[in-house]
């Protein structure tokens, strides 16, 4: 393989990824991979038998690409943190969100997974499972500079999905940023999170 260019394999799950992302799991077929990559159907199956395991490998791809955009965002509001630039636990923890559902491809994900879960192997669920702790880690880790208490933690992560990834997912506005973080703010101050 010639350096800087990417393998098929590669080039053929960045062309399903954009697929999946515009049309689902469903309405996306191997011929359509096929056109969109621009290599053979055999090439296609021979790397990717069905298109269960394409989309299997497209998630794998999404997973590494998530863990770098989340570090890079954790690793700025940690330095942030570091600056009396008012970063806070809950503007940090509204940031990592943001990050998360900026990505149309991510939504993606949610939208096949949590949409047609039922037509998904055991593996595929699993798989979104390791999807989702990529984001969780990154709370977690932002979390670990503060003094919040576990229960809530619950309430936090409940009001943050139904004010900006839940809306995201339905094509909505998301809650304006500034009325979140006062939200946020509240139940932080009504619950004693430092």
């Amino acid at each position: 393989m010639a350096r800087g260019r990417p393998s098929k394999k590669a080039h053929i799950i960045d062309a399903a990824c954009g697929l999946f992302t515009k049309q689902g799991y469903q309405s996306t077929s191997i011929d359509q991979v096929v056109v969109t990559a621009a290599v053979s159907k055999p090439t296609v199956y021979s790397n990717f038998p069905t298109k269960l395991v394409l989309w299997e490998n497209v998630i794998e791809s999404l997973i590494e690409r998530a863990k770098d955009d989340m570090e890079t965002t954790l690793s700025s509001l940690q330095s942030a943190l570091k600056t009396p630039d008012n970063t806070t636990l809950i503007s940090g923890w509204i940031t990592l969100w943001q990050t998360w559902v900026k990505k149309q491809e991510r939504l993606a994900v949610y939208r096949v997974l949590l949409g047609e879960q039922h037509k998904m192997a055991t593996s595929t669920v699993a798989l979104f499972d390791q999807f989702e702790t990529v984001l969780e880690s990154a709370l977690q880790a932002w979390l670990s500079g503060f003094d919040v208490i576990e229960s809530s933690l619950f309430t936090l992560k409940a009001v943050t999905k139904e004010a900006l990834l839940m809306p995201a997912l339905l094509h909505q506005k998301p809650m304006d940023s500034i009325e979140l973080m006062k939200q946020l703010e509240l139940l932080t101050r009504n619950n004693k999170i430092k």
